[in-house]
């Protein structure tokens, strides 16, 4: 590193998301939400445990719902216990390709 960098630390920053026909689908924060859902085990329990609203969580699935024609989420209501939400295939499949695309782009920009 050049001398009068070394006081800084100095890192590449860029965003990752996905689209479909041209249109944003998916990203860090949608990413971020449903892996919590799949830790959790719940919509209710996963916007707690991330500070979101769960309406506004809801909403962002939908909109990924709505652009890719299929659900990334399969919910059951619950009775005594409560519901469960559940990653379908199509969003383990967005979470992980996406996790390892972005683990691919930070690999990529580390500097020397």
């Amino acid at each position: 590193m050049t001398p009068s960098l070394e006081k800084h630390k100095i890192n590449p920053a860029f965003k990752l998301w996905f689209e479909a026909d041209g249109k944003y689908v998916f990203g860090e924060g949608v990413c971020n939400l449903l892996e919590k859902v799949d830790e959790e085990g719940s919509l209710s329990d996963a916007v707690r445990a991330i500070n979101m609203s769960y309406r506004y969580a809801w909403g962002l699935i939908k909109e990924v719902e709505k652009h890719l024609g299929e659900a990334v989420v399969r919910t059951e209501k619950g009775g005594k216990h409560g519901g469960k939400t559940e990653l379908t295939n199509t969003g383990r499949w967005l979470v992980a390709n996406y996790r390892r695309l972005r683990k691919i782009m930070v690999d990529a920009c580390k500097l020397e």
